[in-house]
Formats: C-alpha cells, structure tokens, sequence
C-alpha cells in the first residue's frame, strides 16, 4: 500500500510536542533505530523503501506502506530506507526506585541532541531510570529519538 496525502501530513504533525502527546506516539527514522525499537514498541504504522521491505518480510507491525524516493515523509533532509510510528509507553513514577538503583534526575535540558546523547550514555552506564523535570524537552522529539 502507498503512502497517502494525508498520512504524510500526519507523519509531519508529529514534529510538534502536542500532536506526539495527544496522539501518544513517536516517530523513529533509520534502518538501525526502526530495527531496534521493533518489538520493544508497539508499532502503529511502518514505511519503507521496497528494498527494506523485501529484507524484512516478517514485520511485527499490521499497517505497512511502501514509499518511493518521492514521498517526502521524512523529517530529516536525507530521508532514510525506514520510518515507523510507535506508540509511548504509559510509566508510573516510583520513587522507591531511588533507594536501590542508580537513576539520572535532569533538569531543563533545552536541546534534544544534548538529552539523546545523556539517555545513550545512561544507558551505556547501566543507568535504568532518568527522571526529567517539566522543563526538560520532550524525550520523545524526534531529534532526541535519533
């Protein structure tokens, strides 16, 4: 199935902090990215590049669409094989967890490729929780997910 008009623009809506938390989603670009969230995520919808598609043709994912190198779907200048919607998780906040493990507590950290890179090296360490501040950017922008 092609990439329609108006999934396009829905793809588009999800640059701005307040479509991504109403609609509860992310978006993810790259074969990497897409592949490592694949499964861990529940994936709304998936488009790809017939290649891609034919090296992956058991996707976990109902809703795929095919897309050639004239949809311009993606965010970024240089578009990738593979882009994919996932929906964010729902997490309760448990300060117990503060006694027992290593967390990261962040405030206002403005630039989302400064907050991916903090998350990576978290993750790196073997930190499991970060806890943001209201003024924290969105861990879910797109910037900061690439």
């Amino acid at each position: 199935m092609a990439l329609s008009k108006n999934r396009i623009k829905y793809i588009h809506s999800l640059e701005l902090k307040k479509n991504r938390k109403t609609e509860k989603v992310f978006l993810a670009e790259g074969p990497k990215l897409v592949g490592d969230l694949l499964g861990h995520f529940p994936c709304r919808f998936l488009a790809a590049t017939p290649e891609w598609l034919s090296q992956h043709p058991k996707l976990p994912v109902e809703d795929v669409s095919e897309v050639s190198d004239e949809d311009r779907a993606s965010l970024l200048k240089t578009p990738q094989q593979v882009l994919a919607v996932f929906e964010q998780p729902e997490y309760e906040t448990d300060a117990s967890v503060i006694s027992h493990s290593l967390c990261l507590a962040l405030d206002d950290v403005q630039d989302p490729g400064n907050l991916g890179t903090i998350i990576r090296l978290a993750d790196w360490f073997g930190i499991e929780h970060i806890f943001c501040s209201p003024n924290t950017v969105d861990v879910y922008n797109p910037k900061t997910v690439q």
